[in-house]
């Protein structure tokens, strides 16, 4: 494989281990998306603790292991160039995943 495709992946992977260990209900009001453009009588009745540690860090502390294992499967069954087009398209699923699971947590 490519060491600028590993390295990709390893960067990716260890983006997502970040945001997992940063974003607290402290800093929230001022990093996550959607919660920092909420007014502060939607966000009183948003429950942040508990989006956060049930839904939110777990999502991206697994979401953490899925470039290199995508990688890994794409190209046990595909040529190179066809498995980095298909790893980079599939890089987006799990976050359509995210916003519909989200979504539950607004209601």
């Amino acid at each position: 494989m490519d060491t600028t495709l590993l390295f990709t992946t390893g960067l990716m992977s260890l983006s997502y281990l970040v945001v997992a260990f940063v974003i607290t209900p402290a800093n929230a009001r001022y990093l996550l998306a959607g919660y920092n453009t909420m007014s502060e009588e939607k966000r009183q009745a948003f429950d942040i603790d508990r989006y956060l540690t049930i839904f939110f860090k777990p999502f991206f502390k697994k979401l953490t292991l899925f470039p290199p294992l995508s990688l890994l499967v794409l190209t046990a069954f595909l040529e190179a160039e066809e498995a980095i087009i298909a790893w980079s398209i599939i890089q987006g699923l799990p976050f359509a995943w995210f916003l519909w699971r989200s979504y539950a947590f607004q209601r």
